[in-house]
């Protein structure tokens, strides 16, 4: 199982896709903004989604996530705003979902993207939706106050998507206990 966890625009809809395309298949990914939004933003805008509907999301994404982990043949990557261990924050935290990865037997790899904060915004102030400052500075705060030990760090700033896949998907396959802090 593999879990890829950054702020708004740090690469996690556009590398995750494609990482998953290089995985044994079949490989169910999990992605926590299909949950957060695809479901709780029917006629209505991001601003009316609260915290309470954006948690029960997360708990729905832990529930889907034992799901596939108790089929043996799902090759499983999940990818979200994801906190290291705050139970608080109503994004969810990496501590809950790999509770639930070792109660199903399951390793689980722990992938932070990251890039620098100037480019983040950048790359945010470019996308169809980009999220605004205030939230936004919120949410690249929570992510990245806390990086476990474990973790491993795959740094994008200055980067193609294509050289961060062929980076990532080297190290995944090259080795069981990287480096974590990986690229420029």
């Amino acid at each position: 199982m593999y879990v890829f966890r950054g702020s708004p625009a740090a690469g996690k809809s556009t590398l995750v896709p494609q990482f998953c395309e290089l995985l044994p298949s079949p490989v169910a990914l999990i992605g926590h903004d299909t949950l957060r939004w695809g479901f709780h933003k029917v006629h209505r805008a991001y601003a009316e989604v609260g915290d309470h509907e954006h948690l029960f999301a997360f708990n729905n994404l832990l529930v889907l996530l034992d799901q596939y982990l108790q089929k043996e043949e799902y090759t499983v990557a999940v990818e979200g705003l994801f906190t290291w261990n705050d139970y608080e924050s109503s994004q969810g935290n990496m501590q809950q979902i790999m509770d639930v990865a070792a109660a199903c037997g399951k390793t689980c790899v722990s992938i932070v993207l990251k890039a620098d904060r100037e480019e983040l915004e950048r790359r945010n102030a470019e996308r169809s939706y980009s999220v605004p400052d205030d939230e936004f500075d919120a949410l690249y705060t929570n992510v990245y106050k806390q990086i476990g030990a474990e973790e491993i760090i795959i740094n994008t700033t200055g980067e193609k998507p294509e050289e961060s896949l062929a980076r990532l998907h080297s190290m995944v396959r090259t080795t069981q206990k990287p480096d974590h802090q990986v690229g420029p």
